[in-house]
C-alpha cells in the first residue's frame, strides 16, 4: 500500500531554502540547471541577496569555492518527492513540481523573484570556467579550498573579456575580474 503525500502537505513541509529552489528551477521558463556546479552557484548568488536563504544554506569554501550542504540535501529531497527531475546532469522541475511552484509563488517578494530570475538567467549560459572566475574574484573568502583557483586566475583576462562580449558584465568589472584597470584590460581587447 503506498502512501500518497498530496501538494499541500508537501507545501507545508518545505523549508524557504527548498521554495527557493523550486523558485530557480521555475525561472526562465522552467529551463534547466545544467550541473551542480552551476546549481551551488546560482544558489550562492541567490542566498547572498535573500538572507533567509543564506542562513539556511550555511555555504562554505569547498573545492569549486562557495558550497552548500544544506542545499545538496533540499535538491535530493524535491528529487525523491518527485518535484525535480535529473536527467544526465539537468536539473528541471517536473509538472508536480510546477504545480507545487504555483502553491508557493507568492512566498518570496516580487524583488526576491525577480533576483532569482536574473541570477539564473546571467549564469545559466556561461561556462564553467566564466562562472567560477567571476564567483571566485567577487567572493575571494570562498576560494581557499579551490581545486580550479590558480588554474582560473591564469585565464582571467580571456575569460573577463568572454564575459564583457556576452554582455554580462560591465567594462568596470571586466577590467576588474581580469586584474587590470580599464585602460590596459581595452588594449586585451584589442589584442
Amino acid at each position: 500500500m503506498k502512501l500518497e503525500i498530496t501538494p499541500d502537505e508537501i507545501v507545508e513541509d518545505l523549508s524557504d531554502l527548498s521554495i527557493a529552489i523550486v523558485h530557480l528551477l521555475y525561472a526562465g521558463g522552467t529551463t534547466a540547471v545544467r550541473g551542480k556546479v552551476r546549481f551551488q552557484k546560482e544558489l550562492f548568488l541567490i542566498a547572498d541577496y535573500i538572507e533567509k536563504i543564506g542562513e539556511d544554506a550555511q555555504f562554505i569554501p569547498h573545492i569549486f569555492g562557495p558550497y552548500s550542504e544544506s542545499a545538496e540535501i533540499s535538491l535530493d529531497e524535491l528529487i525523491s518527492l518527485g518535484l525535480v527531475r535529473k536527467s544526465g546532469t539537468d536539473y528541471t522541475l517536473t509538472p508536480e513540481g510546477v504545480q507545487v511552484w504555483k502553491m508557493i509563488r507568492d512566498s518570496f517578494s516580487e524583488d526576491d523573484l525577480e533576483a532569482i530570475e536574473d541570477y539564473k538567467a546571467f549564469l545559466n549560459d556561461l561556462n564553467l570556467d566564466e562562472i567560477l572566475l567571476f564567483v571566485y574574484v567577487t567572493y575571494p573568502n570562498y576560494t581557499q579550498e579551490s581545486a580550479r583557483f590558480r588554474e582560473i586566475l591564469l585565464k582571467r583576462v580571456p575569460l573577463a573579456a568572454s564575459l564583457y562580449r556576452k554582455g554580462k558584465i560591465s567594462l568596470e568589472k571586466a577590467a576588474y575580474l581580469a586584474g587590470q584597470n580599464i585602460e590596459t584590460f581595452l588594449d586585451s581587447l584589442k589584442r
